[in-house]
């Protein structure tokens, strides 16, 4: 029934660590499926890659490189699945923030999840970002850009405030 939608990609489409029924939609299912995104260990990654049935070169991997232990785990997570022959392409950062988009960039990976409305104040992009054909400038500041994200600056602003 999906398919008539021509969807880029059906995510979590069942329990994340349901792995057979996982495994069980990519033998049906020729679209791309995405998963990963409430996965937030290495161990767990593995356990997808092995049971799940995510096919390489279709699939989708949408990890949150916050909850996956910061940046060190992500990285753990992307090297061992380009390891095991998947490219970089095949991630799409989940977070919907500006970390996200920056992680994307920095490695090369097919793109990120930007959300306007969820996760505030990390949500959304920066003053000024510009947005053509669905792809977002980065920031031209040392760092992330929460400088130019107001309600984000504000909130770590006043951190140094406490």
């Amino acid at each position: 029934m999906l398919a008539r939608f021509r969807l880029r990609w059906f995510e979590d489409a069942c329990d994340p660590l349901d792995f057979v029924t996982q495994s069980h939609l990519t033998e049906f299912y020729d679209s791309p499926l995405a998963a990963g995104e409430a996965l937030f260990s290495l161990s767990e990654a593995k356990l997808l890659e092995k049971h799940g049935g995510l096919r390489s070169g279709r699939d989708v991997l949408v990890f949150d490189p916050v909850h996956c232990y910061g940046l060190p785990g992500y990285l753990q997570i992307v090297d061992f699945f380009i390891a095991a022959g998947w490219a970089p392409r095949a991630f799409w950062p989940h977070g919907g923030h500006l970390f996200a988009l920056h992680v994307a960039a920095a490695l090369g990976l097919a793109g990120a999840e930007v959300t306007p409305f969820a996760f505030y104040p990390f949500n959304g992009l920066f003053q000024g970002a510009a947005i053509t054909e669905s792809v977002s400038n980065l920031p031209d500041i040392p760092g992330i850009g929460f400088e130019l994200a107001a309600p984000a600056y504000q909130e770590l602003s006043s951190l140094s405030d406490a």
